[in-house]
């Protein structure tokens, strides 16, 4: 990594990590990626002209596994460093540009803002639960809705960052046998695991579809189904490959009621078991505690339940389409996009 020089320049700073961690996992960095690809798209901007400030180290050396495959600018950060802490902000204050943004689950310091909003022209936070958030010119709290709301904060599932490449489910590509298994970056709790041992309960022969990360775990590569193993390059496709989506409640929730997948929803952490709980009430997914005594037999019957009900189906897709839609992501890519647009006028005043 280059050593840190005053003010350097950039136009969008993205501040997020991704780790072996509860709570932090990937989907704060990909969902970062999100927003850097789209606005580069959008306003024709070259890979090194967005800086991503990431952790690198120990539990973080995740961020570079994933970044190494992308061709952004980046700086390491100590993993040591806590969250919006003096040496934090001494860090980004040695950077300016037209947009900064924050991703992570936290509590932003009033502090934290006061001393980096020079350099900065615009700046937005996702998912933060303090007040604060309203000294943002955009707050975004799709996941994390407990929070007080303010002019410029938008909270709600509809406020969705994701992937909104469309990927066509067909003949060719689909399979009813496919199982998509997916628990974030880091299944602390190795419910994956547990769930291949339920399935094995099945009466059919499934192809699993299985994050590559899960191919170096002994307990888990013997079973009666096929498993086969995903790269982080094919998630989507492997997602609308599939019939059922067995998955936590992050990200990868909406990335499957995005696409229209019959879903089984096991939460890893509160506010996932929050969400999961809300929208379980619209009846667009099946909820199960993961600690719930009775978690096999409930699997074991949802599975058999909806595999190949196409009533059921088609009556979720029009419910999973007022929760979270193309048009919908569209529109929040777009007011990243507007105020990115602002600081461009700005400048050539």
């Amino acid at each position: 990594m280059k050593k840190y020089n005053n003010f350097l320049k950039f136009s969008i700073v993205f501040r997020c990590d991704a780790a072996e961690l509860p709570e932090i996992g990937s989907g704060h960095l990909y969902r970062s990626l999100v927003i850097a690809y789209f606005l580069k798209e959008k306003f024709r901007l070259k890979s090194k002209e967005i800086l991503f400030l990431v952790k690198t180290k120990k539990k973080f050396k995740k961020c570079l596994e994933i970044l190494k495959h992308h061709k952004f600018t980046i700086k390491s950060v100590d993993h040591k460093i806590k969250d919006y802490s003096k040496l934090e902000t001494k860090i980004i204050g040695k950077f300016c540009a037209n947009l900064l943004i924050i991703d992570r689950l936290g509590n932003v310091k009033k502090e934290f803002i006061d001393n980096i909003h020079k350099n900065y022209e615009k700046k937005i936070i996702i998912d933060d639960s303090s007040n604060h958030r309203k000294m943002f010119d955009l707050s975004l709290n799709p996941l994390i809705q407990n929070v007080r709301k303010f002019d410029g904060c938008k909270v709600g599932f509809k406020y969705q960052i994701l992937n909104n490449k469309i990927v066509k489910k067909n003949k060719k590509n689909f399979n009813y046998k496919n199982i998509f298994i997916f628990f974030g970056g880091f299944d602390s709790k190795k419910i994956a695991i547990k769930i291949l041992k339920v399935l094995e309960n099945i009466n059919l022969k499934l192809i699993i579809n299985l994050p590559f990360s899960y191919k170096s775990k002994k307990n888990i590569l013997k079973s009666k189904h096929k498993i086969n193993y995903f790269n982080p390059e094919n998630y989507l496709n492997k997602l609308v490959e599939s019939n059922i989506a067995i998955i936590a409640g992050g990200l990868s929730l909406f990335d499957a009621i995005l696409n229209k997948k019959k879903i089984i929803c096991i939460p890893q952490y509160k506010h996932q078991e929050i969400n999961a709980k809300i929208i379980s009430k619209t009846n667009a997914i099946n909820y199960i505690n993961f600690n719930d005594e009775k978690f096999t037999v409930k699997l074991i019957n949802i599975f058999n339940k909806i595999y190949k009900n196409k009533k059921y189906e088609k009556k979720i897709e029009k419910i999973q389409e007022r929760i979270i839609s193309h048009k919908k992501v569209k529109h929040n890519l777009n007011l990243i996009s507007n105020l990115y647009k602002k600081t461009i006028k700005k400048d050539k005043l």
